[in-house]
């Protein structure tokens, strides 16, 4: 994945805000209601002083990490996200002691279609908060993720014939058995560079440290150890057709069922009424990839990018004898921000509440370059593949 520096990055991100949404003067932020019935203006974390002042100076609650959860909005027009709807009058927040709520329906969507929607319970229900939680413990931005950020990246190993190990793709948890990655990193290319695929590493921050830790406000932060899956089978979609890029998606099935923690959550696949980018609209990407300055980040990283004009994306990769279907989705083409060799089947995320996969890296014009998007399987469009073919 390519970053700025964090001068830089600290930079693009104002001028991100403004870019998408104008600058506060000229429109005033969407009225939401807080966990606890306060209303407030729905804008990014950062410029809410009562719930930043509140949370960033010690270890969380699980009440408390669960009222940030559900302080998440969307239709913030500027600043950095995560967004929340900040209490008014600079009223600080209200934690309860227990924060179940009853969990929101889909409108003129039934119960038994969520149900099959979701394969009897084989994938997380969306609408229940089950998928797609990434608040993290420590509240900043930056290139590098949160220590608990994107808990569903996966790390793809491969095993050559000399029986050498590495990592090289990512993927995406989307329940305790399976993973959704791209159909590249299982099959053709990946066999004959990297080897088989035999495991998969789930709550990876650090790759240099066994014990990933970091330091917030002179006190030590560390995650859970990482977890080490093998494989069991894959599944490649029946189309793919490595040449032209087309149905590059796939599905691992982990040797273990994997218990979820802090550090390991799935995200979220779209349903029935998941909106789906438009251009313009700012999706995130995570990943070890390539960076400005050095070959691979040891560091998971994150990076906000917009959404590419289809038809615009579609002209400029006829030029390179490409064709860009309805099943596929841009994302990126300004210098230097882009997904990158080592995110291959790495995820492109929308946050709508909670985190949904919108789309699984899969290929690009080189790297970061200016005005060449990054092309992803559009994963709304593989759903009905995807719950075919997961079992129990």
């Amino acid at each position: 994945m390519i970053v700025f520096d964090r001068t830089v990055w600290v930079t693009v991100c104002v001028l991100l805000g403004l870019l998408v949404g104008g600058s506060q003067q000229q429109q005033q932020p969407q009225q939401c209601v807080t966990p606890s019935k306060q209303r407030g203006r729905c804008i990014s974390i950062y410029e809410c002083d009562s719930i930043l002042n509140y949370f960033k100076e010690r270890i969380l609650t699980w009440e408390e990490r669960e009222f940030l959860r559900m302080s998440q909005c969307t239709g913030a027009t500027a600043g950095r996200q995560p967004f929340v709807c900040c209490p008014g009058n600079s009223a600080k927040p209200v934690v309860q002691t227990s924060t179940a709520a009853p969990a929101p329906t889909v409108s003129g969507t039934s119960g038994d279609v969520v149900q099959e929607q979701l394969v009897g319970g084989l994938l997380p229900n969306p609408k229940k908060n089950e998928c797609g939680v990434s608040i993290g413990m420590r509240i900043y931005g930056g290139e590098n993720a949160d220590i608990d950020e994107f808990p569903w990246l996966a790390m793809m190993q491969y095993e050559n014939r000399k029986g050498e190990r590495r990592y090289s793709c990512g993927g995406s948890l989307i329940n305790k058995r399976y993973v959704l990655t791209a159909a590249h990193c299982v099959t053709g290319e990946v066999e004959r560079k990297e080897g088989k695929l035999v495991g998969v590493r789930l709550g990876e921050y650090n790759t240099n440290t066994e014990i990933d830790c970091v330091m917030e406000d002179q006190e030590q932060i560390c995650a859970d150890p990482p977890i080490d899956a093998t494989v069991e089978s894959s599944t490649v979609h029946p189309e793919y057709d490595e040449a032209a890029h087309a149905h590059d998606v796939a599905l691992v099935r982990m040797g273990q069922t994997i218990e979820y923690t802090d550090f390991v959550q799935p995200v979220c696949l779209p349903l029935s009424d998941f909106r789906a980018s438009k251009a313009g609209e700012v999706n995130f990407v995570t990943g070890f990839g390539r960076t400005l300055k050095g070959s691979r980040s040891v560091i998971k990283q994150k990076l906000g990018i917009k959404v590419y004009e289809h038809d615009r994306c579609r002209e400029k990769y006829a030029t390179k004898n490409a064709l860009i279907t309805t099943k596929q989705i841009c994302a990126g083409g300004e210098f230097a921000k882009d997904s990158c060799h080592g995110d291959s089947g790495g995820p492109l995320m929308k946050l709508q509440k909670v985190w949904y996969l919108e789309g699984v890296v899969s290929y690009g014009n080189r790297c970061g370059l200016e005005d060449w998007p990054g092309v992803y399987t559009h994963v709304p469009a593989y759903m009905e593949w995807i719950r075919a073919n997961i079992r129990a």
